[in-house]
């Protein structure tokens, strides 16, 4: 998931204007606030890769993921192309399926 959040981070931090065309939203309006994602997801990422322990980097990219839905949400709504922004939902979705099934499997596992 390291090598995960890097990659997310890094489109985010260095084409918003892209993401932004994607999900049919005015170019510009939004890209701040893109970057200011990116640059969590590429933290979260070193987080992830240079700790031997994953379950704190994987409950604070779950916040994350949390945080990611709601600015998700509100560019959605946003959005003069549906299809574009379902497309980005898509692609979002598998991510966050897989950061809480993480979570619950570390959640569960006990430490001697």
């Amino acid at each position: 998931m390291g090598w995960t959040s890097l990659a997310i981070g890094i489109t985010e931090l260095f084409f918003p204007q892209k993401i932004e065309k994607l999900m049919g939203l005015r170019d510009g309006q939004n890209t701040g606030v893109l970057r200011v994602l990116g640059a969590r997801e590429v933290l979260h990422g070193f987080d992830l890769l240079v700790h031997p322990n994953p379950k704190p980097g994987i409950m604070a990219r779950v916040a994350g993921d949390f945080l990611d839905g709601m600015v998700l949400q509100t560019l959605v709504g946003k959005s003069r192309n549906a299809k574009g922004a379902l497309t980005v939902v898509a692609m979002v979705a598998p991510v966050v399926l897989t950061d809480v099934l993480l979570a619950l499997k570390l959640g569960g596992e006990r430490r001697a």
